[in-house]
């Protein structure tokens, strides 16, 4: 029997640090890039004995930037895929990218290699937020290079968008939204601003203190759906939205619990119930220290919440017979004193064979998706 997996590929290289990033990436090392090719294509070569019995269906190149990279670089990191892994005929094959990276001939190229999906790193369409974000692309580059892909060929492109920035009002992002909408796209993940802990935006308190209050992000929420919903795009996961047939498959197979499995330095897998990561140490990595640490043995129960955390994400939510064929166990039986706690608030609905967030509960969605780490037998 074949079983799908999809494959991600870690490029931690970027033109600069962004205030807001805590993603295991460093500003550009030339110089080390090829040797992390090398390194790379070493790597997925002598991972694919154990996958003899895979059929790779989407393959994600992320970072930082990997169009740092050369496209001929990207096309060789691919081959190394192509030649030792089985690989779909119609695999998702996906990289994101920064508009100040790529030009048309380069884009051109990424086609040719195979690739067939981008995702630009857009954040916003005003000059003002991407100065204060550290994004060194300006509204009109990132809007030139999404028609620059269109016409190169690519016929599924992502922007990735972040709302409640500091100093940000509604009609700031309202704006930003019709920048987006009226470009060849066909995704957009569109995300509140997360401070993470140690990058430059957590530690300036001036701008700290000029972010939007949880009324005002919410209500950026609820823009973003009423204007991407009115212009074609389904709501489908809680930051996600997708023209008809452009759902990120890749992203979906981590809300789904496909398997996958990661390369490059820091880079994640998860298969056969089993939780691994590769070193975040890149001279080790590009010396051939391609262990696989195991993280995790992922026993029933925590597969079981993490089918309910990562399933209830989406807006279709869980299916209690996909839970039923996958475990053997009724959700009800093992979930039912969440459920029936968050249906009674508003949160969750129960419709046929599907428990999915409501509105409300979308709006509350970390509050409730916490409740399901606790294993409850009934």
């Amino acid at each position: 029997m074949i079983t799908p997996l999809s494959l991600y590929i870690h490029i931690p290289f970027c033109p600069a640090k962004c205030n807001y990033c805590n993603f295991l990436s460093f500003s550009a090392a030339t110089a080390m890039m090829g040797p992390y090719v090398d390194a790379l294509c070493a790597d997925i070569a002598a991972a694919a004995p154990g996958f003899a019995d895979y059929e790779v269906i989407t393959v994600f190149f992320g970072g930082g930037t990997p169009t740092m990279l050369t496209s001929a670089q990207l096309r060789r990191v691919l081959d190394a895929v192509r030649s030792n892994y089985r690989l779909a005929g119609n695999a998702t094959i996906s990289t994101e990218a920064n508009p100040e990276t790529v030009d048309y001939a380069y884009l051109v190229q990424l086609r040719q290699a195979g690739f067939n999906r981008l995702s630009f790193g857009v954040q916003s369409f005003d000059a003002h937020d991407l100065s204060l974000l550290g994004r060194v692309h300006s509204p009109e580059k990132a809007a030139d290079t999404v028609h620059q892909a269109d016409r190169a060929g690519f016929a599924d492109i992502n922007i990735d968008l972040i709302f409640a920035l500091p100093h940000q009002s509604l009609s700031d992002f309202g704006r930003t939204l019709d920048a987006a909408i009226g470009l060849p796209i066909t995704h957009v993940s569109c995300y509140g601003l997360t401070v993470e802990d140690g990058t430059p935006l957590s530690r300036d308190a001036v701008l700290l203190a000029a972010l939007p209050d949880e009324a005002a992000d919410r209500a950026m929420y609820y823009i973003a759906k009423e204007m991407l919903a009115a212009h074609g795009f389904e709501h489908y996961e809680i930051s996600n939205w997708a023209k008809p047939g452009f759902v990120c498959c890749h992203n979906w197979g981590y809300w789904t619990h496909r398997e996958y499995m990661g390369f490059g330095i820091g880079a994640h897998g998860f298969v056969k119930k089993r939780r691994v990561c590769k070193t975040n140490d890149p001279e080790a990595y590009i010396g051939g220290d391609f262990t696989v640490t195991l993280l995790e043995e992922v026993d029933m129960a925590t597969e079981m919440a993490e089918f309910m955390i990562l399933g209830l994400r989406t807006i279709s939510g869980i299916d209690v017979k996909d839970f039923a064929k996958r475990f053997g166990r009724d959700v009800f039986d093992v979930f039912g004193v969440q459920i029936k706690k968050f249906k009674e608030r508003g949160l969750l609905e129960v419709s046929g064979a599907k428990v999915a967030l409501t509105s409300l509960g979308l709006d509350l969605s970390n509050m409730v998706l916490s409740e399901f780490t606790i294993y409850t037998d009934t």
